[in-house]
């Protein structure tokens, strides 16, 4: 690396290490504001149903028909707490269960039409958000945004 001494390594490390205390920074302001989202998207599904219970059924959205051991996985809840939420989705109408047919002791969870339905507005009024928010971005900025966050998020994921 001609032309590149010490100094200058010496910056170039201190600039990375500046710009990954930033990462760290903006990362707490989008954790808040993900928190919120998710706040704000579990109220206009249903005012009984908890974020965390929002996330579940998007689990069981996802991965349909899926039994709890996966949708835990999935959501990072422990047990107690996805028991819990399954129970609640279920008496609020926004989930089935039926027998595993593999293990009739296991049980598979589904979404009703009534979350589809529901969660389907919910996603246009999300996206809505998203368009408003992003409305100066140009296309290319957007997918570049998609594809770092995705690449981010699968980093993050493998540690």
């Amino acid at each position: 690396m001609e032309g590149v001494g010490p100094d200058t390594l010496v910056a170039v490390n201190e600039e990375r290490s500046g710009a990954l205390l930033a990462v760290e920074s903006e990362m707490g302001r989008l954790v808040r504001a993900i928190r919120s989202t998710l706040l704000q998207n579990a109220l206009r599904f249903s005012s009984e149903v908890q974020p965390s219970g929002y996330s579940v059924l998007r689990s069981i959205v996802a991965n349909d028909p899926t039994p709890p051991g996966a949708i835990i996985a999935d959501v990072g809840m422990d047990k107690s707490a996805v028991s819990r939420q399954l129970r609640v989705l279920k008496d609020l109408g926004f989930v089935t269960s039926a027998p595993a047919p593999d293990d009739r002791r296991a049980s598979l969870y589904s979404p009703t039409p009534l979350a589809l339905a529901r969660l389907d507005e919910v996603h246009r009024e999300i996206k809505a958000a998203y368009a408003d928010v992003l409305d100066d971005w140009s296309d290319t900025d957007v997918s570049d945004f998609v594809r770092l966050l995705g690449s981010f998020n699968d980093r993050m994921e493998r540690r």
